[in-house]
């Protein structure tokens, strides 16, 4: 409520606020999420507790946008009722004496093994933090947010859906545009990135260990190509993070030895198919996949439970083919020859990309029957490893078919991330009785990443979208 009274300081300090805005309702998706498992009785194993974040602020964030997309079926005047009741009753009810001796958690209590980071871990994750608030992107002004909407989404991939459930969640803002411009802004490049960089970190606890995953992150946000993206479009953090959050469901909803995870994989395509409708047919394949391998061991009956959970969410992505009645499936692929330059030129912008053709080829002979033997000391799961290669062939061969950003944009950069820590990995088995000298490799590869960031790069970019005024900024809608 403040914030509204904040229109004479500066963009910087508005943002801040914004962000502090963004942070709580963010925590109230992940207690709503909680509170759906509470009640629901959904128990489930966890590869990390991440995992256990995402899934939480995944479902509590999906249910908000439903919710929020009930109350604009009412008349107009009725909305402000709608919202500020919602947070009252939310407040009220998480406030109940008796819910903290049920629900004995908050989101703090999951990043309690964060405490325990040595040095060298603190440092990399301090750095991953300060690298992505120092790459928010230049966002151009607009006089109303239809024009913004155009910029952010030309070819109407989006649904209306999530246009409602952004109007009505940064509704106390919407007698000033301003700050309905900057809400908007930093929420497709903060919940974004957050969602992105916490799912991808969820796959690599698949795989490799914590201080490891820790360096892919940093990898990952400390490539040039990050800012550069981000230049070129300021809203792909969000648009194009859905492929490496899919592929976090597939592996999790295996992972989670409960059929009450077809809720959140069900919930998670209905929240990839608002961003692009392109996005669905990852639906059914990712259920054919988990259906006929991942829980191949399972019972049918348990199979049969998790398509049933499923179904919220495939009545969600049913609305939303209902508003593109006229949509278009194919001819909207990539090229073969594109995606091989894109992928060439992220290599060529980060040093520590390089070694993703290191990876794969060590995996290649890892897994070719005649060199197999050679590597039966290099310990990493075969079978899950197997999972993830075939999710990231059916998300090329989504990309160059239907849909070219699962390829592009933040699509597939995780994957070379992905692929320069298993030689590392290798290496680290290896000299596991030698932890200096994996000290001094891990400090060596940060260094590397740190030095080709273009840190003061990022730092003008953003410094460039704070000083300016809407005024100054503002591009003609005619």
């Amino acid at each position: 409520m403040w914030i509204q009274k904040t229109l004479e300081l500066n963009l910087f300090s508005q943002s801040i606020m914004m962000l502090l805005y963004m942070v709580f309702v963010a925590s109230q998706w992940y207690l709503l999420g909680k509170e759906i498992d509470h009640r629901l009785k959904i128990y489930f194993r966890a590869n990390s507790s991440i995992d256990r974040v995402v899934y939480r602020l995944l479902v509590g964030s999906t249910f908000a946008i439903m919710f929020f997309n009930l109350v604009l079926l009412f008349p107009e005047e009725w909305t402000k009722h709608f919202f500020w009741g919602f947070w009252v009753i939310l407040g009220l009810f998480y406030s109940w004496p008796t819910r903290g001796k049920i629900i004995e958690e908050s989101v703090s209590t999951q990043f309690g093994e964060y405490r325990h980071l040595d040095n060298f871990e603190k440092t990399v994750l301090f750095l991953t933090i300060l690298m992505v608030l120092v790459s928010i992107p230049f966002f151009p002004y607009f006089d109303n947010l239809d024009s913004l909407k155009i910029l952010i989404d030309p070819d109407e991939k989006v649904s209306q859906q999530y246009w409602n459930f952004l109007a009505v969640n940064y509704f106390p803002f919407k007698r000033f545009p301003h700050l309905m411009y900057i809400a908007w802004c930093l929420h497709f490049y903060i919940v974004g990135a957050v969602f992105y960089l916490l799912s991808f970190y969820g796959v690599l606890r698949f795989f490799f260990s914590r201080r490891l995953s820790i360096l892919g992150i940093f990898g990952l946000v400390s490539t040039w190509s990050w800012s550069l993206l981000l230049q070129k479009d300021p809203f792909s953090a969000l648009l194009t993070c859905f492929p490496v959050l899919w592929l976090w469901g597939l592996l999790w909803a295996a992972k989670s030895a409960t059929y009450r995870a077809g809720l959140m994989f069900g919930l998670l395509c209905y929240f990839g198919t608002l961003l692009n409708y392109h996005f669905f047919p990852l639906f059914p394949m990712g259920v054919v996949m988990l259906m006929t391998w991942q829980m191949k061991d399972k019972t049918p009956w348990y199979r049969q439970q998790f398509l049933r959970y499923t179904a919220m969410g495939l009545v969600g992505c049913f609305f939303v083919f209902l508003y593109h009645i006229d949509l278009q499936l194919f001819g909207h692929g990539w090229s073969v020859s594109g995606f091989n330059l894109f992928i060439g030129n992220l290599i060529k912008r980060k040093a520590f990309f390089a070694l993703s053709v290191v990876g794969a080829i060590l995996l290649v002979l890892a897994y070719a029957p005649i060199t197999r033997r050679r590597f039966a000391e290099f310990t990493l799961d075969r079978t899950r490893m197997g999972h993830l290669l075939a999710g990231v062939g059916m998300l090329i061969l989504v990309g160059l078919t239907l849909e070219k950003n699962i390829l592009r944009g933040f699509g597939m950069m995780w994957l070379l991330s992905f692929l320069a820590l298993v030689p590392l990995e290798w290496i680290f088995q290896v000299i596991s009785r030698l932890r200096s000298k994996r000290n001094f490799i891990y400090l060596l590869y940060v260094l590397i990443c740190l030095l080709d960031s273009h840190f003061e790069g990022r730092v003008r970019i953003t410094a460039k979208f704070f000083k300016n005024t809407p005024s100054q900024s503002r591009i003609s809608t005619n």
